[in-house]
């Protein structure tokens, strides 16, 4: 059985608070928190969102949704105000793979916590997957402006709660967080089923 994660800043892993510290803020991250429920070194769970990942494999899809749903309690702030939105993969990749993970995901979260959903950004650059660059070259600007706002988007939410599968280097989320915050909204937090090390 896979064990909860201890609770911790997303970026640099001060436990405490899964709000982003006040160091990472100041060094520019624009995700606010990080609300994640399993620790991606953990061979379960590594093998079932991998099978469901780059396999296609849907028979793993009901073991996500109870991960997703037992993570409800680490849910802060309150999030009555929510916009839920994913983090998209390329256009390419989703052809590639037949379906967008972050955004089945986005769609599970909205049922289960009766939050509205609605796909805000679309992916401009298509990048290598961040769990397969070094962890010395994460996080450095590489990912700055591979996002934009959906042409169909009228109007922005204040507070989004931004989703995706996995959380390894943090690069990605962040970048998509920027998009939102510098285009008018105001409080961006993370959801995703499993956070790597940050060491990782």
């Amino acid at each position: 059985m896979a064990r909860p994660e201890h609770v911790s800043c997303p970026f640099c892993g001060e436990r405490g608070s899964n709000q982003t510290c006040r160091t990472c803020k100041e060094q520019g991250s624009a995700l606010d928190g990080l609300v994640s429920y399993l620790p991606y070194g953990n061979p379960i769970v590594r093998e079932v969102i991998g099978c469901w990942k780059y396999d296609g494999d849907r028979s793993v899809e009901p073991t996500l949704q109870y991960w997703i749903e037992q993570s409800k309690d680490r849910l802060r702030p309150p999030l009555e105000n929510f916009i839920v939105t994913h983090v998209p993969i390329h256009s390419s990749r989703k052809r590639m793979r037949g379906f967008d993970q972050a955004e089945a995901l986005s769609t599970w979260l909205g049922e289960l916590f009766e939050m509205p959903v609605e796909p805000l950004l679309i992916r401009s650059r298509k990048t290598k997957p961040q769990a397969k660059v070094h962890h010395e070259k994460r996080r450095v600007g590489t990912l700055d402006g591979i996002f934009e706002i959906h042409p169909r988007v009228t109007e922005l939410p204040s507070c989004v709660l931004l989703c995706d599968d996995v959380f390894t280097s943090g690069a990605t989320m962040d970048a998509a967080a920027k998009c939102l915050k510098e285009t008018g909204v105001e409080e961006v937090w993370g959801f995703v089923i499993a956070k790597g090390s940050h060491e990782s």
